[in-house]
């Protein structure tokens, strides 16, 4: 077993800072083509986070957010989950749309009509491939995704039923953060990569750190 606490090492740290600069800059000049505007990205960050300490960290278990989630597989077996708020998440639809969700009173998926889902559904694709693609450059394991799932749910529901579907997960979670910017908008969310146990050794193995 590997340790996984918090209070990750420099080599871990400086590998881990490596694959989300460039899941960033890839997803930055991605976006860009995706909305049709410049876009450019903050310094990113990334953290390691006990599973349980997870919701508290993304705003509180009760606080409901637009979830994404990808599930991976090969090498490296788990979720990768975007957390964006209610908010950032309208202001995509806006971006593309020129209009405010249809339904904006709801706090369900029924807030967004079918093209507005697929949208959103889209921008994750978009950000989860580029770490996806980074993480597979960078470490060299092989790794595959399913099509994205979207949903509007409380934070701690989903992160919850994340770690069932994988089962036995690991001990931590890595959250990658950026921000995607221009003169007149932000981007903001959270990068969720849960991975099991498997993984976690195969993650830290090809960086060097086992």
């Amino acid at each position: 077993m590997i340790d996984t606490s918090a209070n990750i090492d420099d080599i871990r740290k400086d590998a881990l800072n490596e694959i989300n600069n460039i899941g960033a800059g890839n997803a930055a000049t991605a976006m860009a083509a995706f909305l049709g505007r410049t876009i450019r990205q903050s310094v990113p960050k990334v953290l390691t986070v006990p599973l349980s300490d997870m919701a508290r960290v993304l705003g509180g278990a009760d606080k409901v957010a637009v979830a994404g989630l990808v599930e991976i597989n090969g090498d490296v077996s788990g979720y990768f989950v975007i957390i964006q708020e209610i908010g950032q998440a309208d202001r995509i639809v806006e971006m593309v749309t020129g209009e405010a969700p249809v339904n904006i009173e709801r706090m369900s998926i029924l807030r967004y009509s079918d093209f507005e889902a697929s949208l959103l559904s889209e921008t994750v694709n978009i950000i989860c491939g580029s770490y996806i693609t980074a993480t597979s450059t960078f470490t060299g394991l092989k790794i595959r995704a399913s099509i994205p799932y979207l949903c509007v749910d409380m934070i701690g529901s989903v992160i919850s039923a994340t770690a069932s579907e994988i089962g036995k997960t690991g001990d931590f979670a890595l959250i990658f953060e950026s921000e995607l910017y221009n003169d007149a908008e932000r981007i903001s969310g959270k990068l969720i990569l849960i991975p099991d146990q498997k993984s976690c050794n195969n993650i830290m193995l090809s960086i060097g750190v086992i």
